[in-house]
């Protein structure tokens, strides 16, 4: 938009990395989408995230036809949280269910107000500890830890104060929606945007090597062998990633921890509505117990919590539906998964995936009453696992969230070379664009 020459580098043949589509029998299906975070509300108005990010690309809000959700479910044990796009109704509930938490719950949000979380020098802080001096009763720390662990947390059982305030905005005080048509709804437009721009796309081209020349990057090699040289590289593939294709090898000094928290997720499709089932919620999040263990398990999978999502559930009910998704998401072992023969691969995977249905439907409301006349609708499954995350994004350790160590101002050892996305510790669809935004405004467009 301002004159400079852009070359985009994608490994994949689709563009959107973790929020990407595909296709299976003529049905599509998203990759990541569970929810639009930052939904513009009455409450954030004009500042919300969302509409920032659409000024800044220019790109229309009405053109994402977003849905909102109708409500959503945090449940641990018999206990429940609900909440939907009017903040105060979360926070009735929280002063419904843990009445002696009025005050502290107030002083807790207080201090996220006062908190610089979206400033590049945003302290790295402990959440749990924060929680543990400001809610005297754990479960409802446990309960606020998940969603938004869920939705972004590189750290084993916490995540960092910073990104815990942004998505606690992003998704108790903004909200949650769903573009009608899915993640295409945003990466079209994008798409058209980069093309009207003159941006020249170079899909299926992963990088072999980035070479370094003293404290500068001087080109980028691809597994072609084809060499590009800029000004600037901005690369998005992740911190440990990068630092892996840097070139001699050591040219930096600079040793990013490896995340290591990825997922299994299965998604059934099945004729009709939710609604038909009686479940009318977008999202559940669940624990079976009064405390939340988050991370890496020891064993394939997880199942002591997870969540569970419905995207038909955004938006108004529609009669006239004739297929939905009921979609489950755990954590699992990258090493367990990419371990495998591919025949034990897809015996083992199909055995996790009735496993994970029945787990997950007994979360909703009669679910384990109906599991069988849900089973009898089933008309397509399909469960992916860090392994696949790996394949198509080249992730070390089929990582989601990528290291726990971010760098907020996108720099590195090199000048000119900068991260973007959730290694710069801006997480979610919105905040990775506008983190990678940043880093075009701020170190190149207008460097200091």
């Amino acid at each position: 938009m301002f004159g400079k020459k852009v070359v985009l580098l994608e490994r994949h043949s689709v563009v959107g990395g973790l929020n990407s589509f595909y296709s299976k029998k003529g049905i599509k299906f998203d990759v990541g989408l569970h929810a639009l975070t930052n939904y513009p509300s009455p409450q954030s108005g004009k500042s919300s995230p969302l509409l920032k990010l659409c000024r800044q690309l220019r790109i229309p809000l009405d053109s994402l036809d977003l849905l909102p959700q109708s409500h959503s479910r945090i449940t641990f044990g018999t206990e429940s949280l609900r909440f939907d796009n009017n903040f105060e109704y979360f926070v009735s509930q929280v002063e419904e269910k843990f009445p002696k938490e009025r005050d502290r719950f107030q002083s807790l949000l207080s201090k996220m107000d006062e908190f610089p979380a979206y400033s590049i020098d945003a302290e790295e802080l402990s959440t749990r500890d924060i929680l543990k001096e400001s809610i005297m009763d754990p479960l409802l720390s446990e309960m606020l830890l998940c969603p938004t662990c869920y939705y972004g947390s590189a750290r084993k059982n916490d995540i960092d104060f910073p990104t815990f305030v942004m998505l606690f905005d992003a998704i108790f005080k903004q909200g949650l929606a769903r573009p009608e048509q899915g993640i295409r709804a945003i990466l079209k437009p994008i798409v058209s945007k980069l093309r009207e721009l003159g941006v020249k796309r170079m899909m299926k081209s992963p990088v072999q090597s980035i070479r370094a020349n003293g404290s500068r990057i001087s080109e980028i090699k691809l597994e072609n062998d084809e060499c590009i040289s800029a000004d600037f590289v901005i690369s998005t593939c992740g911190a440990v990633e990068t630092e892996a294709l840097l070139e001699p090898s050591g040219a930096s000094s600079a040793s990013t921890e490896q995340g290591c928290f990825s997922i299994m997720e299965s998604i059934f499709v099945f004729e009709g509505s939710p609604r038909d089932f009686g479940w009318d919620e977008t999202v559940v999040f669940f624990n079976d117990s009064k405390t939340f263990s988050f991370g890496e398990p020891e064993g394939p999978i997880d199942l002591r919590s997870g969540v569970l999502c419905m995207p038909e559930n955004y938006g108004a009910p529609d009669p006239g539906s004739r297929e939905s998704k009921v979609r489950i998401t755990h954590p699992a072992r990258f090493s367990h998964w990419t371990g495998l023969e591919q025949n034990s691969y897809e015996s083992e995977k199909a055995l996790w995936e009735e496993k994970i249905l029945q787990q997950g439907l007994a979360y909703l409301p009669e679910g384990k009453n109906q599991m069988d006349a849900f089973k009898s609708k089933i008309i397509l499954r399909d469960t992916f696992t860090p392994r696949t995350i790996k394949k198509y994004t080249d992730h070390t350790n089929g990582a989601l969230y990528g290291s726990p160590q971010k760098s907020r101002d996108g720099s590195t050892a090199f000048e000119n070379l900068f991260l973007a996305g959730t290694d710069q510790g801006y997480v979610g669809i919105v905040g990775s664009m506008l983190g990678g935004i940043a880093i075009a405004n701020n170190r190149i467009l207008r460097p200091d």
